[in-house]
């Protein structure tokens, strides 16, 4: 581990200590029928961290850029999140009107958090390509429109290469993340 990054996490430590920082040793996290890296609410930031660094740190500055849009600008983040239980509860199978909308506030709300992560990563000089990461989290948040249309997670996203690998370098602008153009989605489906 670089300098940098030790001098990020003891920042990020001190910073959120309001949260509770919990790095698990395990692969995966579990959350009900899902599983993930890492996750974040109004209380905890989770990591798995039996991995590469490199796997898990740009996921916990992902977790704490969610930390920071409800620390800054509470009013805008809690209907964003609050849409992604509609989205989980429409996942689970119930009746969810209006899941279209809860879906473009679920992607604005991942897209900001990408471009802060972004910005974080880069001004902390942490060890992280970012042109991979912008491929990655622009899988990530594109996958959301496949989720939409298969009424199930879009778990591939951001995990398979032959989808990550064929996005832009740079995060997408947010009227592309909302409505994406066909060039942006097909990978999902090849």
């Amino acid at each position: 581990m670089d300098q940098n990054t030790i001098n990020f996490l003891g920042r990020s430590i001190l910073k959120y200590r309001q949260f509770k920082l919990s790095f698990v040793p395990q692969k995966y996290l579990i959350t009900g029928k899902a599983t993930s890296v890492g996750w974040a609410d109004d209380k905890e930031l989770r990591i798995a961290t039996k991995r590469p660094l490199s796997t898990w740190l740009d996921v916990f500055v992902h977790e704490t850029c969610h930390l920071d849009q409800q620390l800054q600008r509470p009013k805008w983040h809690k209907p964003r999140e609050d849409a992604l239980g509609h989205l989980d509860n429409w996942l689970a199978g119930n009746r969810v009107d209006y899941v279209d909308k809860y879906i473009r506030l679920v992607i604005e709300l991942e897209w900001d958090c990408e471009m802060r992560s972004v910005r974080k990563i880069r001004a902390n000089k942490l060890p992280v390509d970012l042109k991979q990461y912008a491929q990655m989290a622009n899988a990530y948040i594109l996958g959301y429109h496949w989720t939409f249309n298969n009424r199930k997670w879009c778990k591939k996203s951001y995990e398979t290469s032959r989808i990550w690998s064929q996005m832009p370098e740079k995060i997408i602008p947010l009227k592309d993340a909302l409505w994406p153009k066909a060039k942006l989605t097909d990978p999902y489906y090849d």
